[in-house]
């Protein structure tokens, strides 16, 4: 028999999926929530009630011909980019410019989920 715990069903962690693809030469810090990407995919797990922040410090780059592209961003398996691309600081998830881009998404997430996806408010009791 399970116990009331077991029965919840609820993590207390949200799986967070970086892709991202560099185009041309580009020498750029990719981090998410201080922690440094250094593959061409990245998988994080992230506290529930934590804030979640992707940064592209863009250092050296091609004018026109070079940038690191998010391809994508999912958290708990739900888009974020580029779905929600006009939400970042620039809104694109083709970083070509020097300078800091962010992505970030406040603690809680899902409350945050739901006001941005049209879903209504989530409230904490």
């Amino acid at each position: 028999m399970n116990n009331f715990l077991n029965l919840l069903g609820t993590r207390p962690n949200l799986d967070v999926v970086v892709k991202i693809k560099q185009h041309g030469i580009v020498t750029a810090k990719v981090m998410l929530n201080g922690y440094i990407i250094d593959n061409v995919v990245g998988l994080f797990s992230v506290d529930l009630f934590s804030p979640i922040q992707l940064s592209v410090d863009m250092l050296e780059f091609e004018e026109g011909t070079s940038g690191i592209e998010i391809e994508l961003l999912t958290v708990d398996g739900l888009e974020i980019l580029p779905l929600y691309q006009h939400l970042a600081t620039s809104s694109t998830n083709y970083i070509d410019k020097k300078g800091l881009w962010t992505m970030e998404m406040p603690a809680p997430f899902y409350q945050w989920y739901h006001t941005i996806s049209g879903q209504g408010w989530l409230l904490t009791p």
